[in-house]
Order: C-alpha cells, then sequence, then structure tokens
C-alpha cells in the first residue's frame, strides 16, 4: 500500500485491490478502480502540461521577437529542433 498523507487530503494506492483512494479532510471518499484512476492521472498530467506551457507562450513570444533582431551572430544558433 501506498499513501501520501498531505493538509488536506490523503491518497492512497491499495496494489492488492488495484484501487485509488482519495480522502479530503472532512472524511469524504472516492475510490476509483485502476482504470479510473488511469484516465485521473492522464487528467491530472494534462491540466499540469497546458498550465505549464500556458506561461511558456510568453516565451516563446519573445523568442520570435529575438529572432527578427538584426543583432544575431548566426541565424543557425537561434532553431530549435
Amino acid at each position: 500500500m501506498i499513501k501520501k498523507e498531505l493538509k488536506n487530503a490523503t491518497f492512497e494506492y491499495d496494489e492488492e485491490k488495484k484501487s485509488f483512494v482519495i480522502e479530503g479532510q472532512n472524511g469524504q471518499s472516492i475510490e476509483l478502480n485502476k482504470t479510473y484512476a488511469f484516465a485521473f492521472m492522464r487528467f491530472v498530467v494534462r491540466m499540469a502540461q497546458r498550465n505549464w506551457l500556458r506561461g511558456k507562450k510568453m516565451l516563446d513570444k519573445k523568442a520570435d521577437d529575438m529572432l527578427l533582431s538584426e543583432d544575431i551572430d548566426h541565424p543557425d544558433q537561434m532553431k530549435m529542433f
């Protein structure tokens, strides 16, 4: 059994039953089987990537502005592969 206790919630994974339990501080809990636990994990990762990339878009715009500048020593140095 894997258990992670936080301030307001507890996450628990039971390897024998292949279930994932999320319990709130007020005693409410939800149990997910392995299929739904995997779907929840994918959802969380997708939201984390979305939020991380949202802040990154501004950096990409600044990089594009740099490409237009004439101060670049060698244009190939600015290409991202």
